[in-house]
């Protein structure tokens, strides 16, 4: 498999799983139950387990920790999850609102894709456009705001 197919599958598995995870919770909203599950709480790494990642990770972990998280308006963690049997790192940074910023890299540090997020939304876009987006916290013009599950009847396929 080609290092660019990988990628794709990477994106659309996270795609895929951001989406699952937010219509659980979307359910859990409708259905006026409380949904504490965290998103792949169980692949966070700790600080300690942190040493000795690529740097390409690191120095994604802290542009989103300097922009957003120190400026107090969001969080960024690290998790490792495998898709298609290899390991990745994922750099999810999550604002106090809806949106967000993934980053995703092989073991090697090597980009696999860049992320602006709402909600359960991502549009993969180049990293410089992703990141430049983190100041002015603009959306690029093909994440549609509005599609979002939250507000309308659950899909009838996904119920």
């Amino acid at each position: 498999m080609t290092a660019s197919t990988y990628a794709e599958i990477v994106k659309q598995s996270l795609t895929d799983q951001i989406y699952t995870f937010w219509l659980k919770r979307y359910r859990a909203y409708l259905e006026d139950r409380e949904d504490l599950a965290e998103l792949w709480m169980d692949h966070k790494l700790t600080q300690e387990r942190q040493q000795g990642l690529p740097e390409e990770v690191l120095q994604a972990f802290n542009f989103y920790d300097e922009t957003v998280m120190q400026q107090d308006w969001g969080s960024v963690c690290i998790f490792q999850l495998e898709v298609a049997g290899q390991s990745i790192y994922v750099v999810d940074t999550v604002t106090d609102g809806d949106d967000g910023w993934v980053e995703v890299y092989t073991t090697q540090g090597d980009l696999l894709g860049a992320a602006r997020r709402y909600i359960e939304l991502l549009t993969w876009k180049e990293l410089a456009e992703i990141r430049d987006s983190v100041a002015v916290g603009s959306f690029p013009e093909e994440l549609d705001r509005t599609a979002t599950l939250w507000g309308k009847p659950l899909p009838e396929t996904q119920s």
